[in-house]
Formats: structure tokens, C-alpha cells, sequence
């Protein structure tokens, strides 16, 4: 009695959720498998599905597959639904593989309370954590806003921690308005930002690019963190500056004309190229992430005609961004000067001829730093479409007729290419 009264349960049971099935069928015809699927199985198997979300979940270096629930429907046309599961980063892990690889690190009670905190899910895993002894302010003369310390600082402490979702570069391109450079590389194609502008500033860390920089990005396999390190040591007020080029690889970074003022500026700073350069490797190989090391020795272990192709397409996709950004700051500084001219209250004319002076020379240096790429990026793109424009690789006064052509060319070239 009591086996056809579990007979009769589980009929019904069967029945119901054939009837939700075809119910949802019915009103959402537009609905994808998938998440249909998932609907029927969280429903009628009484589980709940962990994780599911249309968007990249924070806090996983990796997504990692457990076996899919196999349903039944019908009996007849079984459908595989696979679920993520989150990997489990202890707390433990993360300071004693500090410990263990960075032995001079000061890891200080509130950043181990934080690390246990994002372990336990208790915080929102976007905004980062700043140490008492910094503060994001104005006053910095590199961009207007930076990090500054509030005390004297030692090396080796941690100052920050940045999390954020973990990312491939596709998104951080479908999302460059909003993220707006902020993202930090912590993998060979993974990355940590915000995704909405509210995100973004919780995310944002606040540090300057410095050529001669006093703090680094420290980061590790399968840790969705990063964390700024202190250098050398500093004092109060100071500025936190880092090396951008040292901790990316991807060339998702803008390339940009550096104001940090240092005795040994580059100039022109361009993250995803510059860890090429091997006098840039032997300076910077202590303080460069895993994946920069690993993506040399891979570049090491490639045939020279592999080797050759590769550096080429990446130096063609360098100088074309370099050519768009010289363009647009030669563009941004004759604007500006306009404005100041009409603005001016007295004689235009004479406040024009007066401010042109001041300034040829800071532009005509990136005129120079122009047409030096500019012959650079002829030499690299393909011919017919440097002849397609009509000017001549063997003579240089065809390109400084084409260069407006040229520099359109250059800014049509996809800059998130990796």
C-alpha cells in the first residue's frame, strides 16, 4: 500500500512538472536551452543551482566544470546541464604563499583581516582595500589625483589590495568606456575590474605610472588579487607611483605620453610592448609578474621565423597606437590653445603668436616622435595598404603629404588586439 501511494506521488510529481515545462515552453518561446533547463531542473529536482549568473563571477581565477545533473524529460531526451563551481581559495593559502614567495613582505593584521574577510564572502569582492598609512587625493603632479603615503612607509609592506571579476580581454574591450584603463592583468588573458562606473571607482586603487616608481604589483596563479607592494622606502607625502609596463603584457592598457618627471622617463609609456624590450627584461625581471615570465621563456622556445612573425604583428599594432595617441595629443594641445586665445581679453592675435612660441617646442617634439613612428608603421604594415595611400616607403616627403590618411589608417587598427 504504502509503494503505490509513492507510485501515485511521484506521478504526479512527473505530471507537474511536465505541465511547468510545457507551461514555460508556451511562454517563453524566445528562451534559450540553457537557461530553460536550468529552470526545470532547479525546480523540479528541488536543487538549487550554484553560481549560475549570465555574467563572469568575481573571486574565480578560473571557472572550473563539476559533472552536469542528467535529466531525464520524458524519459526520452536527455538534456546535460553543467554548472560552475567556485574553487575555494583559503585565506592560509594566500598569506603563507605570500610568506613563502615574497619573504620580505609585511603583511600587517588589517590586510590579513581583509583577506579573511573576502575568503569568508563578507565582502562585496570589488572594492579594494587601502591601507591606513595611504590616502587617494589631488595634489599629484603626474595626473592631478594619486596615492599618497600618510606616514613614512618601509619596503616591502602591502598597501593595497585590489580585487574585482576576473575577466578575459574581450570584456575588458566591450567595457572600455566604462573600466577606463583600471583593470589590472593577474594572468595571461585574465584580469581584475569593475564593470559598472559605481564598481569602477570602489575598484579603483588610485596609483600613477612612474618610470622611476617606488611600489610594484605583486600577483600570483590562481589568486584573483593583486597587491601593491612598497619598493623602497617613503616618506610622508609622498607620492605611490608603479612601473605599468611591468605588470602588463596585454596591450588592453592604453599606450600614453608619460608626465612623471623622472630623470630616466621614457616618455612614451607603452604597456603590452615594452616588457619585449630586452634591456627592459634584464632591468625589471625581478619585479615582473609569472605570466610576463612565462610568455618569455615561451617567446624564447619559438623558431626565428615564429619569433619574427609574432614581433612584427605586435610592433605593427605598437607604433599604429603610438601614431593614434601622438595624433591625438598634437590635436589636444592646439585645441587648448585656441581656447586660452579665446579666452584672452586683450589682443588675440598677439596672445596667439605669443603662446605658439611657448609651445612650438613641446609640439614640434611630438611631431618629430610622429613622423619617427610614422616611418616605423610604413615599414611593418603590408604594402598595398601603404600604397593604396599613396605614399612611397623610399621617400619621405610622401609621407608627411599622406599623413593625415596615414594617421586615420593607424587609428582603425583594434588597439585590444592580443
Amino acid at each position: 500500500m504504502v509503494t503505490y501511494k509513492l507510485l501515485i506521488v511521484k506521478f504526479r510529481t512527473y505530471l507537474n512538472n511536465l505541465l511547468l515545462g510545457t507551461l514555460l515552453i508556451t511562454i517563453l518561446p524566445n528562451s534559450s536551452l540553457f537557461t530553460l533547463s536550468l529552470l526545470v531542473l532547479s525546480l523540479s529536482k528541488n536543487r538549487r543551482v550554484k553560481n549560475y549568473s549570465p555574467f563572469p563571477q568575481f573571486r574565480q581565477p578560473k571557472f572550473k566544470f563539476k559533472r552536469g545533473f542528467k535529466l531525464n524529460y520524458l524519459e526520452k531526451y536527455p538534456i546535460i546541464v553543467v554548472t560552475m563551481r567556485e574553487p575555494e581559495v583559503s585565506t592560509l593559502a594566500i598569506t603563507e604563499r605570500l610568506k613563502e614567495t615574497h619573504p620580505e613582505l609585511n603583511l600587517f593584521p588589517k590586510a590579513v583581516d581583509y583577506l579573511a574577510r573576502f575568503d569568508h564572502k563578507e565582502t562585496d569582492g570589488v572594492t579594494c582595500w587601502r591601507s591606513d598609512s595611504v590616502e587617494r587625493r589631488s595634489g599629484s603632479k603626474i595626473e592631478g589625483i594619486g596615492l599618497f603615503a600618510l606616514k613614512d612607509i618601509a619596503p616591502g609592506e602591502i598597501i593595497a589590495i585590489k580585487p574585482g571579476h576576473v575577466v578575459g580581454n574581450q570584456t575588458i574591450k566591450e567595457n572600455a568606456q566604462i573600466i577606463r584603463g583600471s583593470h589590472q592583468q593577474i594572468g595571461k588573458n585574465q584580469f581584475l575590474t569593475g564593470l559598472t562606473p559605481e564598481e569602477v571607482d570602489k575598484n579603483l586603487v588610485g596609483y600613477n605610472h612612474s618610470c622611476d616608481p617606488n611600489a610594484k604589483i605583486a600577483v600570483f596563479k590562481h589568486v584573483p588579487l593583486a597587491f601593491l607592494v612598497t619598493k623602497k622606502p617613503i616618506k610622508e607625502g609622498e607620492e605611490i607611483t608603479t612601473d605599468y609596463s611591468v605588470s602588463q603584457s596585454s596591450n588592453t592598457q592604453r599606450i600614453f605620453i608619460c608626465n612623471c618627471g623622472s630623470p630616466n622617463c621614457r616618455e612614451i609609456i607603452q604597456p603590452g610592448y615594452d616588457w619585449m624590450d630586452e634591456d627592459f627584461q634584464q632591468r625589471h625581471w625581478q619585479d615582473f609578474p609569472f605570466f610576463i615570465r612565462e610568455e618569455i621563456e615561451d617567446m624564447r622556445q619559438m623558431s626565428e621565423s615564429e619569433l619574427k612573425a609574432k614581433k612584427r604583428l605586435l610592433y605593427t599594432l605598437m607604433s599604429a597606437d603610438v601614431i593614434s595617441v601622438l595624433a591625438d595629443e598634437i590635436e589636444r594641445r592646439q585645441k587648448e590653445l585656441d581656447r586660452i586665445v579665446q579666452e584672452y581679453p586683450g589682443n588675440k592675435q598677439l596672445a596667439r603668436m605669443v603662446l605658439r612660441n611657448l609651445s612650438r617646442g613641446d609640439i614640434r617634439k611630438f611631431k618629430d616622435l610622429l613622423f619617427k613612428n610614422a616611418l616605423i608603421f610604413i615599414k611593418l604594415c603590408p604594402l598595398a595598404n601603404i600604397e593604396g595611400m599613396g605614399i612611397d616607403r623610399n621617400n619621405p616627403k610622401t609621407i608627411k603629404q599622406h599623413l593625415p590618411e596615414l594617421i586615420a589608417f593607424a587609428k582603425k587598427i583594434d588597439w585590444y588586439f592580443n
